[in-house]
């Protein structure tokens, strides 16, 4: 009787414990997620963006990665799961066919240092974040 209790408390700690951490739920954001787009509005989320016109990526976080397109546009990709070993020093070398960037490419990360690679990641998808349109003056 005292194991069957036992493993019930167990079971309902362990669910508690996911439903307060959702794997569905977006991470809170960074600061220098926040600062990076403070002032910008966020579009319409798409699955792929064009690598050609794009530069970077800037990794902000372990969650994060900016894409700039133009001075007013850029690209935030929430990576589909944390990538724990992803820092602001590595080169992250995407692998992709054609000219697409594309939710669920995978990805690896090189120590700029040692040049060992990592385990790989995976894109998230794509949002983009403009600077608002000047309002003409009458």
């Amino acid at each position: 009787m005292t194991r069957a209790l036992a493993l019930g408390i167990a079971m309902a700690l362990a669910g508690s414990n996911s439903i307060a951490q959702r794997p569905d739920a977006p991470p809170a954001p960074s600061a220098d997620l926040a600062q990076v787009l403070a002032g910008r509005v966020a579009g319409k989320p798409v699955n792929c963006i064009s690598a050609s016109r794009v530069s970077g990526p800037d990794i902000i976080d372990q969650n994060n990665i900016i894409y700039r397109e133009t001075r007013s546009r850029m690209w935030l990709n929430r990576l589909s799961d944390k990538c724990p070993l992803l820092r602001d020093n590595d080169i992250v070398v995407v692998e992709r066919f054609g000219d697409q960037l594309c939710r669920y490419d995978r990805f690896r990360l090189i120590n700029r240092n040692s040049g060992f690679g990592s385990a790989y990641c995976i894109l998230g998808g794509f949002t983009p974040y403009d600077l608002p349109k000047p309002v003409p003056k009458r």
